[in-house]
Parts: C-alpha cells; structure tokens; sequence
C-alpha cells in the first residue's frame, strides 16, 4: 500500500484582479496631473473661441454700419432726439437703425417709429435680447434689462463712440461718429476711417469701483436706444447708447460712459473701416483718445500701444 508522504503539500494558485491601493494612487495621481495640465489649456480654448465670437459681432455691426452708410449716404444718428413734454420723444438708438442690415428686418418692422422707444407700443421689441449686440465674455446682459421705472430694455454689450468730450455736458459737443441726431458721412472722417473708433465694449452690472461717478452705481447700455430720466426728463441717456473715451478701456475709475469690457486686459473695438481690434488697457490715454476723434488731425500708431 501506497501512504502519501506527510512531507508533500498542494500548491494554491491564487488569481489577483483589480489594483492594490498603492496603484489606485499612483493612476489617481496621474490623471489629477493630466487634468491639471490639460484644464488651463480648454480654459484658454474657451476664451479664444469667445474672442473671436465677439470680433465677428462686431464684424457684422461693421457691415451693417457700412450699408447703411451707403444706402443713405451717412452714418445712422447715435440716437434720435425729439423733444417732448417727457423729455425725448424718440430715442431710437443706431443699434435699432442698422437691424435691416443685419439680417433683422423682422425687428426692425416691430419697431414703431411715430411713437417714443418708452411707449408701450414698444415694449416687447425693446426687451428682446440680439445675440448679434451680446458679447460671450459677458455674463449679465443676454438676460438682464436697463430699467428705467417700470419700463424695461434689453442689455447690450456694445456702444458707439461719441469722443473725447463729456457726454453728460453737451451731446452736440461729439467729435467721434456718432452723437444725438449725428449724420456723420464717412467722406468727413479726415482722419482716416482704419484711425478712427465707431464702437466699443461695455459690460454691464455694477462699476469696477463704486463711488466713481456720484449716485450713478452700475454700466447701462442697451441696443434699442437711449431713454430719458423719468425723474429728470433734461437727461436723455446719451451713455445707454454710447461711449466717451474719458478713461482708458476697463479702467477701474470707468463709468457709465466709458468702455469696460468682459475681457481681462483688453476690449474689442470696431473700426471706421470695418476692421476689429483689441485695445489693451494699458494704453498711452492721447493715444486712445485721438482715436475717438474723427477730424483731430492727431498721427496715430495703434502698433504703439
């Protein structure tokens, strides 16, 4: 008889699946570094693609500028003033003028133009938001109003240039393309329409720094027009619909007059002649306000900046 040897034991084969905890962490690790890596570089993706969103906008505004320009022979008025026993009894802003040239004949036809933009004629158009006057980067204005009582606008994130002079003082005073009642023609822009400012940024929402501009607090800018003050029918809102080139582009002294973009560092600007560039907010201020000026007869390097 055979007796198995007491010596002799079976061997277990163990199978492992799965990860031990030092492995899980090294992977985790690898892929936080990974994500870490690859976050900055989507975020600036991101941005780019916003930045070029808000150039074509801007484009687009340029071409519908240059169209009007050419069917009526001047530039459209920064707004229409007529006045009333309520102040203007108009206030179309070059935003509402220029919409059959941006593919928005529909809005534009809901617009009626015999009444003021405040009547309640016009308060479904005038609170309708246009993506074409929405900058990406701004995160108020797609879904926010300028109120004015009980009357309501839709934002925008961009405004003609009126210049360098104060437009709180006198509208007539402008010396850039637009202004009340301006009838600006691209033939009396001497100084050049690729040296010249039409339009600029503003964001909406309170000012970078409170307290800049006595009992003003917040940005307020809308395509449709501007309106008067219900409490001081004198104040037409000229700002709701224009920029002055007071302080430098997102200046953390701007207020409701100036350009404050969404951007960081720098605003897009849309040119006399059609072309879009980014200012920075570091430059030289003479040279940023000879661009707002349409005849100053000023020599200007934008490369300078």
């Amino acid at each position: 008889m055979n007796v198995p040897s007491a010596s002799k034991s079976k061997t277990c084969v163990v199978s492992r699946d799965g990860f031990t905890l030092v492995e899980l962490l090294v992977v985790i690790t690898i892929i936080g570094i990974l994500v870490g890596l690859l976050l900055p570089a989507v975020q600036q993706a991101r941005a780019a693609a916003r930045r070029i969103s808000c150039d074509n906008n801007l484009k687009q505004i340029g071409l519908g500028l240059f169209n009007y320009e050419s069917a009526n022979r001047r530039l459209p008025p920064g707004y229409v003033f007529k006045p009333g026993p309520q102040g203007n009894h108009a206030g179309f802003g070059w935003g509402a003028a220029i919409l059959p040239y941006l593919e928005q004949s529909s809005v534009y036809s809901s617009i009626n133009f015999n009444v003021p933009l405040f009547d309640v004629a016009n308060a479904e158009v005038r609170e309708r938001h246009l993506p074409v006057y929405l900058c990406p980067e701004d995160a108020v204005s797609p879904n926010q109003f300028v109120e004015m009582g009980a009357e309501k606008y839709a934002m925008a994130s961009y405004a003609g240039s009126f210049g360098r002079p104060d437009l709180d003082d006198t509208q007539e005073k402008r010396e850039g393309l637009f202004s009340r009642n301006s009838s600006t023609k691209f033939a009396s822009v001497i100084d050049g329409l690729s040296n010249t400012l039409a339009c600029g940024e503003r964001q909406n929402g309170p000012f970078r720094r409170s307290g800049v501009h006595g009992p003003h607090f917040s940005y307020e800018t809308a395509w449709a027009g501007a309106i008067r003050e219900i409490t001081d029918p004198t104040d037409d809102h000229g700002h709701m619909t224009l920029f002055q080139t007071g302080h430098t582009p997102n200046s953390p002294y701007s207020d409701d007059r100036d350009v404050s973009a969404s951007h960081v560092g720098y605003a897009n600007f849309l040119f006399a002649d059609g072309s879009v560039h980014l200012i920075v907010e570091s430059i030289d201020f003479k040279v940023y306000q000879a661009l707002s000026t349409t005849a100053g007869g000023e020599v200007v390097n934008l490369d300078s900046q």
